[in-house]
C-alpha cells in the first residue's frame, strides 16, 4: 500500500462538487469522491500553514507541539530534541517506506527523507512503482494570487457582471500578488523583516509579492470565480497523478487522501486570502473548515458522506490503522475506521483551533492570539493579546447561525463546558510556549 497525501493550500471544501457546490470546478475530485469517503466536516488546528502540517503529521493539537509563529518555527527546525524525537513519518520510514514528498524539505523535523520536482511527481510514481512509499504534495493553484487561465476565469464568471476599470485595478492586485491586505496594516514582508519560510527562491508561485487594496462587495463574483477557475486547475493536476497511477496499474493500491491546511476567506468579512496574506486572520468556518477525501477501495467504503466532526488530526491515525501499524502514544487524535464502521458513537466532541492574526506576515512584537473550541453546534472564540491581557469572547450557534454573523456570548446552555474545554485547551499551549522562550 502506497500513500499519496495531496495537500492542496488554502482549498476550501464548499466550492468542490462533493462538497455540495453547483458549478463543475472539480470533476475528477467529485469522481475519486464517489469512489471513497467524503468527509464533510473537517476541521484544521489553525489558519495558516505549520500548525496545520505538524498536527496533522504528528496527530497533535497545536497546543501541544507549539509550532505556531515564525519564531518558533525557526526555533523548531534547528532543535537538538526534534532531530531524536519519534514521528509517524520515521516510524513509516523503519517500516521500509519511502517518505518524500513536493516541498518537504521544510518540515524535515518530522521525518521527511527529500523532494521531489514537482514537474516530476508523475516520475515519482514510475520510478518507485514497486516500492512502497508514503508522498506528501503541496501544489498551490487556490492560494493568492488567484490568476487562473482565462477560460477557466470566464468558465466561472456570471456573464452579467461588468467591471469597471476601478474593478479591474483591484482584480489586478488579487492577480498578481501573494500577499493581499487592506490598507491600515503592514506585513512582515514589506517591514522588511526576515521571513521564517524565504520561498521566494523556490519557484514563482511561492515568490513573494505584496499589494494593499480595499475590495469593495461588487468586487465579489469575479474573486469567486478567480478562485474557482484555481480550483479547476487543481482539479486537472489531480487528474494527471491519479492517470498515471492508473496507468502503472497502482491505483487501487494507493490511498489517496485529498485535504488543504487550512481554508480561504472569500470576501466573507470584507477580506480575500488568510491570516498570512489578509493579515486579519480569523477562526471562522471559512478559514478553518477543510475538505476531506479518502479513496482506497481495498479498505474503506465506495460513495459514503460522513457529517460529522473531525479534525486533521485524526488523518494519521486513521493511515496508521489502514496500514495495520500500531499507533504510538504521543497522537492525540483518533482513527476514522470506527466513523466509517458506524461504531464510533460520539466522535469528535470538539475540534480546536488557534491563530495570529496575521500568521506567518506577523511582525516582531505582535503579541495577539486567537483560540477557538468548535462543536458540531457551537463555537468559542477568544481573543487575546498578551501585551495588554486582552481577552475578548464570541460565542455562536452554528445551527442557527453558519456563517458566524451574531455573537450570543454569554447566552448559551454550551458555553460552560466549551470556555472549561477551551480554557484547558489555552493553558496547554501556554505551557507549550514557555518550552519555546
Amino acid at each position: 500500500m502506497n500513500v499519496l497525501l495531496i495537500l492542496e493550500d488554502a482549498l476550501r471544501p464548499d466550492h468542490l462538487g462533493c462538497g455540495g457546490y453547483q458549478k463543475a470546478t472539480s470533476p475528477v475530485i467529485d469522481s475519486l469522491a464517489r469512489e471513497g469517503v467524503v468527509f464533510r466536516n473537517a476541521i484544521a488546528t489553525a489558519s495558516h500553514t505549520l500548525p496545520p502540517i505538524v498536527s496533522l503529521l504528528m496527530s497533535q493539537w497545536a497546543c501541544t507541539h507549539g509550532i505556531v509563529s515564525p519564531a518558533r518555527f525557526q526555533q523548531w527546525v534547528a532543535s537538538a530534541r526534534w532531530r531524536d524525537r519519534e514521528t509517524p513519518l520515521k516510524i513509516l520510514a523503519r517500516k521500509g517506506f519511502l517518505v518524500d514528498g513536493e516541498m518537504v524539505m521544510r518540515w524535515k523535523p518530522l521525518g521527511f527523507t527529500r523532494d521531489t520536482d514537482g514537474r516530476d511527481i508523475t516520475g515519482y510514481f514510475g520510478r518507485h512503482r514497486s516500492e512502497p512509499w508514503f508522498f506528501m504534495a503541496e501544489p498551490y493553484p487556490t492560494h493568492l494570487p488567484y490568476n487562473p487561465p482565462e477560460e477557466y476565469f470566464r468558465m466561472f464568471l456570471d456573464p452579467a457582471w461588468k467591471g469597471d476599470e476601478r474593478s479591474e485595478q483591484r482584480l489586478r492586485v488579487v492577480r498578481s500578488c501573494l500577499i493581499v491586505h487592506p490598507s491600515g496594516v503592514t506585513s512582515k514582508l514589506e517591514a522588511g523583516e526576515d521571513e521564517a519560510l524565504p520561498d521566494s527562491q523556490s519557484d514563482a508561485a511561492h515568490r513573494r509579492t505584496a499589494g494593499t487594496v480595499d475590495l469593495l462587495p461588487e468586487d465579489e463574483p469575479a474573486i469567486r470565480a478567480l478562485y474557482d477557475g484555481e480550483v479547476r486547475v487543481f482539479d486537472d493536476l489531480v487528474g494527471t497523478w491519479v492517470g498515471r497511477l492508473e496507468e502503472l496499474g497502482i491505483l487501487d493500491e494507493t490511498l489517496i487522501v485529498i485535504t488543504a491546511d487550512h481554508g480561504e476567506e472569500l470576501m466573507e468579512r470584507g477580506y480575500v486570502g488568510h491570516c498570512s496574506c489578509n493579515l486579519k486572520g480569523t477562526l471562522y468556518d471559512e478559514s478553518i473548515r477543510v475538505p476531506l477525501i479518502l479513496r482506497y477501495p481495498p479498505g474503506l467504503p465506495r460513495g459514503k458522506v460522513v457529517e460529522e466532526q473531525v479534525s486533521q488530526v485524526d488523518l494519521m491515525p486513521t493511515i496508521f490503522e489502514l496500514l495495520g501499524l500500531e499507533r504510538p502514544g504521543f497522537m492525540e487524535g483518533g482513527s476514522l475506521v470506527p466513523v466509517l464502521r458506524g461504531t464510533a458513537g460520539t466522535f469528535r466532541k470538539e475540534a480546536f483551533a488557534e491563530t495570529t492574526p496575521a500568521g506567518w506576515q506577523s511582525l516582531q512584537g505582535d503579541d495577539r492570539e486567537i483560540f477557538c473550541a468548535r462543536t458540531e453546534a457551537a463555537k468559542l472564540i477568544l481573543k487575546t493579546d498578551s501585551s495588554d491581557r486582552r481577552r475578548e469572547w464570541e460565542f455562536y450557534d452554528l445551527w442557527a447561525d453558519p456563517r458566524e454573523r451574531r455573537n450570543i456570548y454569554p447566552d448559551h446552555p454550551l458555553l460552560t463546558a466549551c470556555t472549561a474545554q477551551l480554557e484547558r485547551y489555552v493553558n496547554k499551549a501556554r505551557q507549550a510556549g514557555s518550552t519555546f522562550a
